[in-house]
């Protein structure tokens, strides 16, 4: 095998797989080379197949280190910790695996062990963190841009993806919702500025009749089995407290997704769903606010990124950039927030892990 080069296959063809596959295409170099798909659905596979000009295999070719290197796992998230564990226990290398991690601790727990037993490298997404807007602002902060840091709020308000998603039922799955779902980029982003958070006090509640808004079941309702809106109060190793609200019980909102505030200034970033965006600034005593220039950052700034690091931490004999133990943290972290959200008791104020 070629030392550059890590083929890869990808396990589930559905809409954000072209995302992916697109990333991977434009990189500069050989990098990361696509060389098989699966999904349940074979059709679908077969026009993945198709479309990028490679075959439309069996999940256990995907698993097999003799074809390949490295599996894509973008399959619904109830199904990431199994098809993980069986790539790691083939022997593949390396895993990527799309948000989230696991549907609890427990069972992220084990995988990351399996891995570090079996020497397998992992990277999750969210690779938001890698792209321009973050790492904007994490060296805004480096640079102590806003001082010291005292604050810090994240809002998710939607409508839900029934607005654009023609079978949105999987996204209000019990471990879904919009913590479950899109949670872990607000998360994600937070642990990478400000470090590991922990949880103080949650609450949520569902608006459980849904309505499908697009595609050919457009106007059929279903039900939703996870809390369609959840506020939670975390705090950070060094006391910083932050807010946080998922919701996919608005119509719209011209609230941040993210601000941190500190003694000397404010922070304004984009969706964390995203890999860029303006990052705005507000000096203390300052009226008007500035853009920050983006910072410098490689490759495309696109769902991929962090198959790419993968690959160059496959290379360089270090952990990704996009941590499976960051990954692990925020698993733990939403299920504390569900368990103080529906059980009304605090949560555990720490959260210990595998690192």
């Amino acid at each position: 095998m070629n030392a550059a080069l890590v083929r890869a296959g990808i396990v589930g063809c559905g809409m954000v797989a072209a995302e992916y596959a697109a990333t991977l295409a434009a990189a500069e170099g050989v990098h990361v080379q696509l060389r098989a798909c699966t999904d349940l659905d074979d059709a679908r596979a077969q026009a993945f197949a198709d479309r990028y000009g490679i075959p439309a295999v069996s999940v256990d070719h995907v698993m097999d280190p003799a074809a390949l290197d490295m599996a894509l796992i973008l399959t619904p998230p109830s199904t990431h910790s199994a098809l993980a564990q069986q790539a790691v226990a083939a022997g593949l290398r390396a895993v990527w695996i799309e948000k989230p991690f696991a549907t609890d601790p427990d069972g992220a727990t084990a995988l990351l062990r399996l891995a570090q037993q079996a020497g397998t490298l992992i990277g999750v997404a969210p690779d938001t963190l890698l792209g321009p807007a973050l790492q904007t602002a994490a060296a805004a902060l480096e640079q102590s841009l806003v001082g010291d840091v005292l604050s810090a709020t994240a809002t998710l308000f939607s409508t839900g993806p029934e607005r654009w998603h023609p079978a949105p039922e999987p996204f209000y799955s019990e471990h879904a919702g919009p913590l479950g779902d899109m949670g872990p980029y607000y998360l994600a982003a937070l642990d990478y500025l400000l470090g590991p958070l922990h949880v103080r006090a949650a609450t949520s509640r569902t608006r459980t009749a849904r309505l499908v808004r697009s595609g050919p079941r457009a106007g059929s309702q279903f039900i939703a089995r996870a809390p369609t809106y959840v506020a939670a109060l975390l705090d950070t190793d060094r006391g910083i407290p932050v807010t946080l609200i998922t919701s996919f019980d608005a119509v719209g909102s011209q609230t941040p997704h993210l601000e941190i505030h500190g003694t000397e200034g404010t922070l304004v970033l984009p969706d964390p769903n995203f890999h860029d965006g303006l990052v705005l600034h507000l000096a203390h005593g300052a009226r008007n606010w500035d853009t920050i220039p983006p910072a410098p950052t490689t490759g495309p700034a696109s769902r991929g990124m962090g198959v790419l690091d993968l690959a160059d931490a496959l290379r360089e004999s270090r952990e990704p950039r996009c941590s499976a133990y960051r990954a692990e943290r925020i698993v733990y972290l939403i299920d504390a927030i569900n368990r103080a959200a529906t059980l009304h008791i605090p949560a555990p104020t720490r959260i210990t892990t595998t690192r």
